[in-house]
């Protein structure tokens, strides 16, 4: 008996931790909507997870965790150049950094069959059609427990628990279905209904990336003319920002209170400004700028790219980003997957918490393996 769980959890690992990963922020939303509260469950999912492919990748393949452990020898560095700081809350931070980095080491290892890969594939497109549902039952029937904020901003986000990791799961989504489905993509009802349901969350990322994602599309799929595409989505682009920015909504309140900067980048170059630096110049020496230190969370700017050499330094920084991109990139991709990827990746660098949260790993993975 033990045997036989032992040998099916070996062979459904990758969709159980699918399945386990989304059930448990469903169920952290839900609780987190209806009773302001957040239980525990999410975290120790993940930290369980974390500590078990950890575990495997340290006895069966130590070699790949070199170079993560000299990024944990940086991180140790910059935090005991900083003359005090809340150590406990950075290890938990730098966990969270590396966490898609060792699943997609795991992954890198842990070889699934093609039977497995594809019932990977399939509870994936039903985890994220059954989410589209929840997103367009939100829209329809107000309900709460589905909006992508807990204030009266518009957005619904299905059973995701925050903006960014739904949008950045929509956008890995988008890459996965025009990979799979190519042209006849908008051929499947299901894909229509995931990808109709992204106009309602209600975040720029993922409206920027849907944008991309239907401009790749018209241009390697349709006979329309390049030159027409592209001065349509230019066109396109230019009147969307304009209403968005310029005309409704809370994108246009905070440019008249605070700016167009301020608005476009949703006041991270603020944070940036009166609490990044600040603190770079009051607790920084020349150690931490080669090795990073953050003794308080809450000075992060929120920009991706300048948060991890927030975080690791300027070398830890250069090894971190190395780390994650040999990790993810094993792969020869197609010229439009990764024109798609590298608008991605360039959307997470200007944003942030793509890094940082963990829930958009396991999705990461999914992808990946596609496109393998």
């Amino acid at each position: 008996m033990r045997l036989s769980c032992i040998k099916y959890l070996h062979s459904n690992f990758a969709v159980l931790s699918l399945l386990l990963l989304f059930i448990t922020e469903a169920f952290f939303k839900i609780v987190l909507f209806s009773t302001g509260e957040t239980p525990g469950i999410l975290q120790v999912t993940k930290g369980v997870l974390l500590l078990g492919v950890g575990l495997y990748l340290l006895i069966q393949q130590p070699k790949s965790l070199r170079l993560l452990g000299l990024l944990c020898l940086t991180f140790v560095l910059g935090q005991f150049a900083l003359d005090s700081g809340a150590f406990k809350e950075a290890v938990i931070a730098f966990s969270k950094l590396v966490y898609p980095v060792i699943l997609l080491l795991f992954f890198n290892s842990y070889t699934l069959s093609i039977k497995q890969r594809e019932k990977l594939f399939v509870i994936f497109e039903y985890i994220m059609l059954c989410n589209a549902l929840f997103v367009f039952s939100g829209l329809l029937f107000d309900i709460k427990i589905f909006n992508t904020y807990l204030g009266s901003r518009f957005g619904f986000n299905g059973l995701f628990v925050t903006s960014a990791t739904s949008s950045y799961v929509y956008s890995l989504t988008l890459i996965y279905l025009i990979a799979k489905y190519k042209a006849t993509v908008f051929k499947k009802i299901p894909n229509l209904i995931i990808i109709g349901s992204m106009f309602c969350l209600g975040t720029k990322v993922g409206y920027l990336f849907l944008g991309c994602f239907l401009g790749v599309y018209i241009w390697k799929y349709t006979r329309i003319n390049n030159k027409i595409i592209a001065a349509g989505v230019i066109v396109l682009g230019a009147l969307t920002a304009y209403v968005f920015f310029f005309k409704f909504g809370i994108f246009n309140e905070i440019r008249l209170k605070d700016g167009l900067v301020s608005s476009v980048m949703s006041y991270r170059n603020e944070l940036l400004i009166e609490r990044t630096i600040p603190y770079i110049q009051e607790h920084w020496t020349t150690f931490n700028y080669m090795f990073g230190g953050v003794s308080d969370l809450a000075t992060k700017s929120q920009i991706e790219f300048i948060d991890i050499f927030y975080f690791f330094g300027s070398i830890g920084g250069l090894l971190y980003y190395y780390v994650f991109f040999k990790a993810f990139l094993v792969v020869k991709l197609e010229i439009y997957n990764a024109v798609l990827l590298s608008v991605l990746f360039i959307i997470v660098l200007l944003a942030g918490n793509f890094f940082s949260y963990p829930s958009i790993a396991i999705y990461l993975v999914v992808l990946r393996e596609y496109l393998k």
